[in-house]
């Protein structure tokens, strides 16, 4: 089965899925609610259809991930669908030894860190290496349909100036973070898919938004 028919859906033009998402929300139809470690178990045994739901559900928060890795739409495209091919190849012999997120989010970061190590050996190697209050995730910005144009200008400024100050966190800081408060791991989830465990999971997390707020400084109210 290829990922057309796994159910992947082209992207557009803001990296952003033309459908699909996380989790339904509160009150969604009870087939919706169906645990993904049920869902993967179904698919291992030939329902296409519990594919498409657990791709619809995880997707998003996946891609973000990757997207605010990268910083490159084209190549977060590509490694996302990676991932997700990896995760067909390797649904036959999954086990629920662990949350199905953790297992998604090991895959994706595999995926990332073969990617620096073909491009950029120093990054992977700080990714690899043993081991915020007021700050919004990046695709948190307001809704630019109820914006007036100088607003808009102003939310657009600040996700750009966020974006690029999550791109200039040391590498293990921005994986937490990225994990974390963009893709909404736990932080002992987020400590289990990088290896650091909890502890240095939250310690790196914290760094990070206190560096993030002192490169966000100027965008603070006074």
């Amino acid at each position: 089965m290829d990922a057309e028919q796994a159910g992947m859906s082209r992207r557009d033009a803001g990296g952003l899925t033309q459908e699909g998402g996380p989790a339904p929300p509160p009150g969604a139809p009870a087939a919706a609610l169906v645990p993904d470690t049920v869902l993967m178990s179904r698919y291992a045994g030939g329902d296409t259809a519990a594919f498409e739901q657990i791709y619809r559900r995880h997707e998003k928060p996946v891609y973000r991930f990757l997207l605010r890795s990268v910083g490159i739409a084209a190549l977060a495209d590509e490694l996302h669908q990676d991932v997700w091919m990896s995760v067909i190849r390797n649904a036959a012999g999954y086990e629920p030894r662990a949350l199905f997120t953790t297992w998604l989010y090991r895959i994706a970061r595999t995926r990332l860190i073969d990617h620096w190590r073909a491009r950029d050996p120093q990054e992977a190697a700080s990714l690899d290496a043993p081991a915020g209050a007021g700050l919004a995730p990046v695709d948190d910005i307001a809704d630019e349909a109820a914006a007036r144009p100088e607003a808009l200008a102003i939310h657009r400024a600040h996700a750009r100036a966020l974006a690029l100050a999550v791109q200039a966190l040391p590498a293990a800081q921005r994986e937490v973070f990225l994990l974390h408060a963009v893709s909404g791991l736990a932080l002992a989830q987020v400590g289990e898919v990088t290896g650091a465990g909890f502890e240095t999971a939250k310690s790196r997390f914290r760094y990070a938004c206190a560096r993030l707020r002192e490169l966000m400084k100027d965008w603070r109210d006074d």
